[in-house]
């Protein structure tokens, strides 16, 4: 709650930066403090970068955040940074969808993607131009302000020197998180694929009733392939035309089926084979090729009691 006497002042203020594209370079400043992750310390990459930004600017952000949200401009295949949606809602809508497949006799061939530092690397021109397309006034993009940030590394008591960001989605603002399904979004126009954040699933499958005999299985094998294949080929596309890098080492593959002989077609990515895998793991959950998560529940039983362990 705002008190009574700063909401008019506020108000004028928010106005005037909005009409005016202006914001406060202390709005385009942020300190940094580096959270260290598990690994090596001296390693850069193994550290959390955390972003503090200006109080004023999130009150802001998070009004006309709100605003977008009203006009609903993000495509409902998308789970992620969205109210009323989580990622267990993502989990139990695939593996119905896979589950459904496989009962009826079908089979699914699931792939999941990793895009290589998904919100550092936005490509801010591209970002601007895509939000006229969106329906959004010319003043939101004179706004929103992407270019002339700058950074500084806080570690306990001394800061680094300012450092200009050229790229990428601000961390600890309100507005990031949408920015960025807004930047992704027309990725989800390029087939079967669902997306938490920056997480993305896709999939084709079939589904058959009645018998069928191995050489049609062989055929729906191609055919799945096939789908796949050019839904990967269009994400790359994609992937070039916003500078958006794809990890191909670490996109996933798994034949979702109940039939005994498993799926021995390989579709490429990026000139890469990708090897159908006994499991696939989507949003840090392990569903292995029969939808079972014992694999996965052995691996955090195992973990939980390390820590009892190291608890008594």
């Amino acid at each position: 709650m705002c008190a009574p006497e700063l909401a008019p002042v506020l108000t004028h203020f928010f106005r005037y930066s909005y009409s005016e594209g202006v914001v406060p370079n202390s709005w385009k400043t942020a300190f940094v403090h580096p959270i260290p992750k598990k690994g090596d310390r001296s390693d850069p990459s193994n550290y959390r970068p955390i972003a503090i930004t200006s109080l004023f600017s999130k009150i802001m952000e998070s009004i006309i955040n709100c605003q977008l949200m009203r006009h609903q401009l993000i495509s409902d295949r998308q789970y992620g940074f969205r109210r009323g949606r989580s990622a267990g809602d993502l989990l139990v809508y695939l593996t119905h969808r896979w589950a459904e497949a496989v009962e009826s006799k079908g089979e699914a061939l699931a792939v999941s993607l990793d895009i290589a530092k998904a919100f550092d690397l936005v490509w801010h021109k591209e970002l601007l131009l895509k939000l006229p397309s969106y329906g959004l006034p010319e003043k939101f993009s004179n706004w929103i302000f992407l270019a002339d940030r700058s950074i500084k590394v806080v570690v306990d008591s001394a800061c680094s020197d300012y450092k200009s960001i050229n790229a990428g989605i601000p961390q600890d603002c309100m507005l990031s998180p949408t920015l960025f399904l807004l930047h992704i979004n027309d990725m989800l126009l390029t087939g079967n694929i669902h997306c938490y954040a920056d997480d993305s699933t896709g999939d084709a499958l079939y589904t058959s009733r009645a018998n069928i005999s191995r050489e049609n299985v062989a055929e729906y094998w191609d055919k799945l392939v096939s789908e796949v294949e050019s839904l990967l080929n269009k994400v790359s596309d994609w992937g070039r035309l916003n500078l958006v890098q794809f990890n191909s080492q670490k996109t996933q593959i798994c034949a979702i089926t109940a039939k005994k002989n498993p799926f021995v077609l390989s579709p490429q990515f990026q000139g890469t084979p990708l090897a159908a895998s006994a499991s696939i793991r989507i949003l840090g959950v392990d569903i292995s090729n029969s939808l079972q998560f014992r694999g996965h529940l052995e691996e955090k039983a195992k973990l939980a009691s390390k820590k009892l362990g190291v608890l008594s």
